[in-house]
């Protein structure tokens, strides 16, 4: 069984990511909620494991500056799964 790891932000956080994150979707947070939603129910449907991942812009800016990572979404990405597979 594969697992598949998706961010799970605020709305307030969605339009901060929309800023610091290159190539951040750009669509409105309810829009991007409900294209999750729908990936998650695909991933589901194939008896994968969903692993929802808490990340702020805080961590991500963090991250980025401790580790001169670009701030772009593969990093975003990348921390997303790299914090989800801990738990």
């Amino acid at each position: 069984m594969a697992t598949q790891f998706f961010p799970r932000v605020t709305a307030d956080d969605h339009e901060v990511f929309q800023r610091i994150v290159r190539h951040y979707p750009s669509r409105p947070y309810a829009e991007w909620k409900e294209q999750q939603a729908k990936k998650i129910a695909d991933w589901a449907s194939r008896r994968s494991e969903i692993v929802m991942v808490d990340i702020t812009p805080d961590e991500f800016t963090a991250h980025c500056e401790e580790t001169g990572a670009r701030p772009d979404i593969s990093t975003f990405t990348a921390i997303v799964v790299t914090k989800g597979g801990r738990y």
